[in-house]
């Protein structure tokens, strides 16, 4: 795992997960990450200029993510009428991608292109 929950609670000051689920979010946002990033974030991360931009997108990510999965998708419920709205704003990927693109936007590792020197 890049990133511990010592990361999490100390550097980044996140309160939101708690330690038993930080694992398995974590993981996944590390795994959104790599992929949002084509690959480029699947080796080790220490001594990386953005190495600390990455693991503070995790944390955000992983934040959103949690809360995402414990509405599942709902943003109100009226269990007396049995009524339910839910969020068809932007799609979970979609935040996602806006988070690390803040983070590492600027680093190269968005970039979609093919180097010319292939």
């Amino acid at each position: 795992m890049k990133v511990d929950y010592s990361f999490y609670t100390g550097t980044y000051g996140g309160n939101r997960i708690s330690q038993d689920d930080w694992q398995r979010i974590s993981r996944k946002a590390e795994q959104r990450l790599d992929n949002f990033t084509f690959g480029r974030c699947s080796g080790d991360w220490e001594g990386e200029t953005w190495c600390n931009q990455a693991k503070c997108a995790v944390c955000e990510m992983a934040e959103i993510m949690q809360a995402y999965e414990k509405r599942n998708g709902k943003t109100s419920e009226n269990t007396d009428g049995y009524s339910v709205s839910y969020d068809t704003g932007k799609s979970l990927g979609s935040m996602l991608y806006d988070v690390v693109r803040v983070y590492l936007g600027n680093t190269g590792l968005l970039y979609t292109g093919v180097d010319a020197e292939c």
